[in-house]
């Protein structure tokens, strides 16, 4: 399988991007030129995406005032049966703003389509707009904007950040579920030290919701109840070193919610050296703090990231259901305009959770001629009917350049064999999973390495026991060496080698001496004989008493016969220079005739 792609074109720079929940068809994308009078427009479209030609179809478009910003930030709210709210950050005109009135929450309907077939496409209209942010800053605008993902039944909860503050500010909203009240209903306001990075919410139970959000080096966490009054509370902060061992703290970049208890966090490394992937199990206990429980090194080519999406391909049904064994495709956008795909696994067992298995399956690479502003996964939801059909995943990512991608991404059914199965009960339900086969680091390359050091320590220790004499040659390490080397072993050790080298007579009978039982005894001799070969030197080993004639040690030679039998030896083959002198030590010697200096006995 194969990830399709499907693409356009709009009239406009595009900012923000969001699937409809309830149709992942749906696609409403953002943005515009400003009031800065370029002449572009700002503007809300609705484009439509099909699974079977992977055309991209232009539905709707409201266009908005240009005395106003454009589009900054999306997200689109879908209750089953009602139609389709879209909330956007537009900040109102900048006399507004100097007057302190920037109603820069905006809330749009979409009129659903019309089941008789009816050229008129479905309307957007605005619904109304609200000012949450206490800042009068006329440089500040709703840069952030998050919904809690939809559960029928209950009510959702929004959170928007202000951007370019000289007071950050986080607002809490009740998101309306009718297009009538459309103004959502303000629910806190958190006033911070620092403008966040990012921020996510999620349902945890019936009017229980969890807020987390991250400056550059800090992670928080609000619990959102009626009738709980928190302040954010700190639950970790980056070390100034990371794991990877540049000096320095990695940034926060962008985060997001996998289940009530871990967060999924992208974060920039200092000086634009890479991204990494952590994840974060939150604390239990109000005491307790964060804990890693994921740590991925992004490839060397992203040196930054600039966003990331989230998608469980396995959603529960119900804010308190238990979250099982599911997978989790993940899209990360870094500044080189690709597209870095990842799966990550949720795995439950009794009451333990774990996140684990965190592969790349695939990378986008140049999606866009420019900067990607915005990335979003549709969501999905199995099929309520066995199909033999491909089920897909959508991607989407905009940009400054007009432009639109749409990657589907193909799923496939697994069923899990250790899921509990009860007598009488249903069978085992079948999950969805990315169909495309991770690109898992295989261990062959760490097993050949591995191998190869074993080999090379074994020569290495087979040449050290051959130097020392301590085993047969196999590998000749003798043949490498300086014997020199092999004399400063034991005797015994040298005599072994420097027979192996040199296979003279004179170095078979030392080696016999030295290592036989009664080689004590037994003298080497060696004597100038003209019938004992071209080179005309006998080498002996007799008793004491069968000498022969007169012989002198070694040492008792004068230096001319010392050279000159040097001489001899070495071109009998006898002895090499790089023996040196201490193998003659013991060995009786006749004088050579002739030879200058020599001694008469």
């Amino acid at each position: 399988m194969s990830i399709l792609t499907s693409s356009t074109s709009l009239s406009y720079p595009l900012y923000a991007c969001e699937f409809d929940p309830e149709d992942a068809s749906k696609l409403v994308v953002g943005g515009g030129g400003g009031a800065s009078r370029t002449g572009v427009g700002n503007k809300i479209s609705l484009l439509t995406i099909t699974n079977q030609d992977s055309v991209i179809y232009h539905t709707s478009e409201l266009e908005l005032s240009k005395e106003e910003d454009n589009v900054t930030s999306l997200a689109v709210s879908h209750p089953k049966g009602k139609p389709i709210s879209v909330y956007a950050g537009v900040n109102s005109s900048p006399e507004a703003q100097k007057k302190g009135n920037n109603e820069h929450l905006r809330v749009f309907g979409i009129k659903p389509e019309s089941r008789a077939k009816s050229p008129i496409p479905p309307a957007i209209k605005e619904l109304g707009r609200s000012k949450l942010f206490n800042t009068k800053d006329v440089n500040a605008y709703q840069r952030l904007l998050r919904l809690s993902s939809p559960f029928e039944g209950s009510a959702q909860v929004g959170v928007c950040a202000s951007g370019l503050s000289q007071q950050p500010e986080i607002a809490i909203f009740d998101v309306t579920s009718d297009n009538i009240s459309a103004s959502p209903k303000p629910r806190g306001l958190l006033e911070l030290e620092r403008e966040p990075s990012d921020l996510d919410v999620i349902q945890t139970d019936k009017d229980e919701y969890l807020l987390v959000y991250c400056d550059d080096y800090r992670l928080f966490t609000h619990r959102i109840k009626k009738g709980v009054t928190e302040e954010p509370r700190c639950v970790f902060s980056m070390p100034d070193e990371d794991t990877t061992g540049i000096k320095g703290k990695p940034a926060f970049r962008s985060l997001r919610f996998l289940t009530p208890t871990f967060v999924l966090a992208a974060a920039n490394l200092p000086k634009r050296t890479g991204v990494v992937l952590q994840g974060f199990r939150l604390p239990a206990k109000v005491e307790d703090n964060a804990r890693l429980a994921l740590s991925a090194k992004l490839p060397k080519a992203i040196m930054q990231a600039t966003g990331m999406t989230v998608r469980n391909l396995s959603p529960p049904s119900s804010p308190a259901a238990k979250y099982g064994d599911c997978q989790f495709a993940v899209a990360v956008t870094g500044v080189d305009n690709s597209i870095y795909l990842y799966t990550l696994e949720h795995q439950a067992v009794s009451n333990v959770e774990l996140i684990i298995n965190c592969h790349p399956f695939g990378v986008l690479a140049r999606v866009h001629a420019a900067q990607i502003t915005d990335v979003a996964l549709s969501h999905f939801g199995p099929p309520a009917k066995s199909t033999s059909r491909t089920q897909y995943v959508k991607l989407a990512s905009v940009s400054v350049q007009n432009s639109v991608r749409v990657h589907h991404i193909p799923l496939r059914k697994v069923i899990d064999r250790n899921a509990p199965l009860q007598r009488g009960g249903p069978p085992r339900q079948p999950r969805y999973v990315v169909a495309l086969k991770p690109q898992v680091r295989s261990p062959r390359g760490i097993i050949i390495a591995a191998a190869v050091v074993m080999a090379l320590l074994a020569v290495i220790l087979q040449a050290s026991l051959e130097v020392r004499g301590l085993s047969q040659p196999v590998v000749h390490a003798h043949r490498f060496v300086p014997l020199s080397w092999q004399l400063q072993q034991h005797p015994r050790d040298a005599v072994r080698a420097a027979s192996r080298q040199h296979e003279g007579k004179l170095i078979q009978l030392l080696a016999a001496q030295k290592l036989g039982p009664d080689g004590g005894g037994r003298p080497v001799v060696v004597r100038e004989n003209a019938e004992a070969g071209e080179h005309g030197i006998e080498v002996t080993s007799a008793p004491h008493d069968e000498a022969g004639p007169p012989a002198r040690s070694w040492e008792e030679l004068p230096a001319e016969q010392r050279a000159a039998w040097k001489e001899r030896l070495r071109r009998a083959g006898h002895w090499g220079e790089d023996m040196g002198e201490s193998v003659f030590k013991g060995v009786l010697f006749s004088e050579l005739a002739g030879v200058v200096g020599a001694m008469v006995g």
